[in-house]
């Protein structure tokens, strides 16, 4: 664990966003570093592998096919009895494909009652936030919809609108159990800062993930600070991996890529953001996620 020593709690602490923006709490601990599991690996292995690399928790990814809802709760007991003798946290992940503005809907014989499709995968993020609920994760990301410049111009405003519906459904279910849902940002064209405003604006309940890979995609400069300039207030987690910008979410070890994390990290720091930060670094060899954590334990002074 790091010697920085913070002001809010990593999970079980309801954060209240609304209006005024993300509310301050009293309690005191060390910020946390975390990394993600592989879907694809045995989930009880993954936890002991990560808090061996010094992890202070895992962001669980609620997708197939090894860490699904149904299969995640199967061994619920297993999985808390794990991240209790190995002293690690849970926060957790909702998988990009659900399409959440779908503007499609179709009445359904014989009710003539209108359901869309950006509705219907709500109620399978509700169902991971239920069961992130029973595993003791109150900390949740999902992602917006991805617009292409075609959809934006065809059927952009009816998407935003589905997918406003369809987020007051899973924030207001993760509200009820005490969970705080937040968005992630992906390119500056799949996903706008304008998107953001109007969304937090239908949402106020939703708080924002900062993804500094994503913030480098498609753009000439890291749009990182903008995004710290115009929702600060909504911040509760970050995502932290490298890239070569362009359009390749590459997920590359810290330093492997063009991004100047360290800059960004500092800037972070000195907003007063004080809560978590996980590596999304995919390579096969693990070696380069625990460089990753020793050089973002570096850039932030830990």
């Amino acid at each position: 664990m790091s010697e920085i020593v913070l002001n809010k709690p990593l999970n079980g602490v309801d954060h209240d966003y609304g209006e005024s923006g993300l509310r301050g709490y009293a309690w005191r601990f060390a910020m946390k570093f975390g990394a993600m599991n592989s879907p694809s690996s045995d989930i009880l292995a993954e936890l002991k592998l990560l808090s061996a690399m010094g992890f202070d928790y895992v962001e669980l990814t609620v997708e197939k096919p090894r860490t699904s809802p149904q299969t995640l709760r199967q061994i619920k007991d297993q999985i808390t009895e794990s991240v209790r003798s190995l002293n690690i946290s849970l926060l957790g992940h909702v998988p990009w494909r659900f399409e959440l503005g779908h503007p499609y809907r179709q009445s359904i014989f014989p009710y003539h009652r209108s359901i869309g499709v950006a509705q219907v995968h709500a109620k399978q993020i509700e169902e991971a936030i239920e069961t992130c609920h029973q595993l003791g994760i109150r900390k949740i990301t999902v992602h917006p919809p991805m617009l292409t410049r075609e959809t934006r111009r065809s059927e952009g405003r009816m998407v935003l609108r589905e997918f406003e519906e369809a987020a007051n459904m899973f924030v207001s279910t993760a509200r009820d159990l005490g969970c705080t849902v937040l968005i992630e940002n992906l390119d500056e064209e799949a996903f706008t800062m304008n998107d953001f405003d109007e969304l937090f604006n239908e949402v106020p309940g939703m708080g924002f993930t900062l993804d500094i890979g994503h913030a480098n995609i498609g753009k000439l400069e890291n749009s990182s600070f903008e995004y710290l300039r115009r929702f600060r207030d909504r911040l509760g987690h970050v995502h932290l991996s490298d890239n070569l910008g362009g359009y390749g979410d590459l997920h590359l070890p810290l330093g492997a890529g063009i991004i100047d994390f360290a800059r960004i990290l500092r800037e972070i720091r000195d907003l007063g953001y004080d809560e978590t930060i996980t590596l999304e670094i995919f390579s096969q060899d693990r070696t380069y996620l625990q460089l990753s954590r020793e050089r973002l334990v570096r850039a932030l002074g830990a």
